[in-house]
């Protein structure tokens, strides 16, 4: 089968498309800044599945593009319908072909399962404590341990300590909503009668506050559905908190 260079110029087009499109995306990833041990996990994890994708992407491109350059129609015999072919090609390729992918389902299984594993199972220490997160149109409520109890209608942020695990127990007072850290990687869907638990451990103490978002479409008005994360030193912290109110 012979191609003419339109073609080819067609389908090498698309493999540079392709591979800018990957690229594209990676820088902008890489543009979203991040900070903690959430963002480090989940960044790895989005390195590996964009790595791999991008792998499998330009070789099944370039097998393709290899094909349609020295495929020949010369000595076929045309096949009657329903006739399984006798050529099949060399059984080798198509083992190792069946073993790379099987190999590459293996290492991503075993890497988001880790990964799952960290979200989902608290690192906790005796300092850690549970902050109760309730999502409304259009706020988040907050309430600690010791009482401390406000929204973040009120424009204070949530506050929480430096090297200290903190878990949240988010659920919702009406719609669906989603309690997202965006920086820290961290999304918890927020449900009506139901409870679901996250954690985060801050690594650094922050001058100004992180976003905190809804990232579940919960109204006319989700986009105000906004609020802030301060991590405080642990001394400041610890003088905030035993004031018993925010």
């Amino acid at each position: 089968m012979e191609m003419g260079k339109r073609t080819f110029g067609a389908v090498a087009g698309s493999i540079v498309i392709l591979l800018l499109t990957f690229a594209a995306i990676f820088n902008w990833f890489q543009g979203l800044g991040g900070t903690g041990e959430h963002a480090a996990v989940y960044d790895e994890l989005f390195t590996l599945y964009w790595g791999l994708g991008t792998a499998i992407g330009v070789a099944v491109y370039i097998y393709f593009l290899w094909l349609l350059t020295t495929s020949t129609d010369e000595g076929l015999d045309e096949m009657p319908c329903g006739q399984a072919p006798v050529d099949r090609g060399d059984r080798k390729v198509a083992y190792a072909i069946t073993v790379i992918i099987t190999l590459f389902l293996l290492v991503l299984s075993d890497v988001t399962f880790d990964s799952i594993d960290f979200f989902e199972k608290p690192e906790t220490t005796d300092e850690s404590f549970t902050i109760q997160v309730t999502g409304y149109q259009y706020y988040w409520d907050y309430q600690y341990p010791n009482g401390i109890h406000y929204t973040s209608a009120t424009g204070e942020p949530l506050r929480i300590p430096v090297d200290v695990p903190v878990i949240f127990e988010v659920t919702s007072g009406d719609v669906f909503h989603s309690f997202a850290l965006p920086e820290h990687r961290i999304k918890i869907d927020a449900l009506p009668s139901r409870t679901n638990t996250g954690w985060i451990l801050a690594e650094e103490a922050s001058t100004e506050p992180y976003p905190v978002r809804c990232f579940e479409l919960c109204g006319d008005n989700h986009a105000i559905m906004m609020g802030e994360l301060l991590v405080m030193e642990k001394a400041d912290f610890d003088a905030w908190y035993a004031g018993g109110d925010a």
